[in-house]
């Protein structure tokens, strides 16, 4: 899974090697409705009342390599404060075989509870939480009537991120009402 807020990375960006960026991993979406416990006159209990408000937060993991301990341990000292606080935050989904499936919600970088350096690796935890998750298609814009839209193409061979090539999802051109162009 890939994953930005406010068209910044916060996942492998498709275009750098996994090997140096990971995709999200340790991924886990909690969901809840908003409840408010209303105390009726005489009542013998509280009565729960949804309020029709709806949260999600999207926890993950991403691992990264820099060729200095430097550079690493200034990634993680920066990276919250350098981030945008909020703003769409987009998931492209999918594996080795598929289309992938773009889902987008409105977000805030609600913190980053774990940011960790070991020498050159880095390993930091996102925490965006935010309204409803929806799925939508792949069109980037219209332009004159015509959608873009982004075509992935998956490495045939190899090993990606400890052999696992479901991982890596890779932009590769655009689309253009259909005709292909790179």
């Amino acid at each position: 899974m890939r994953i930005s807020l406010n068209n910044i990375w916060l996942t492998n960006d498709g275009a750098t090697d996994l090997h140096v960026w990971t995709d999200a991993h340790e991924v886990r979406l909690n969901g809840r409705q908003v409840v408010q416990d209303a105390q009726f006159l005489r009542a013998v209990a509280t009565q729960p009342l949804a309020r029709g408000n709806a949260v999600n937060q999207l926890r993950f993991t991403v691992t990264r390599q820099f060729p200095s301990v430097a550079q690493a341990s200034a990634a993680v000292l920066t990276a919250f404060s350098s981030l945008p606080t909020s703003g769409t935050a987009t998931l492209i989904c999918g594996a080795l075989g598929e289309s992938p499936v773009t889902c987008i919600f409105a977000a805030v970088l609600e913190e980053m509870p774990t940011c960790a350096f070991h020498g050159t690796r880095t390993d930091m935890t996102f925490v965006l939480r935010g309204g409803l998750i929806t799925t939508t298609s792949n069109a980037i814009g219209v332009v004159d009537g015509a959608s873009f839209s982004t075509i992935y193409n998956y490495p045939q061979s190899g090993t990606i991120d400890g052999g696992n090539p479901a991982d890596a999802l890779v932009p590769s051109g655009l689309d253009l009402d259909g005709g292909a162009f790179s």
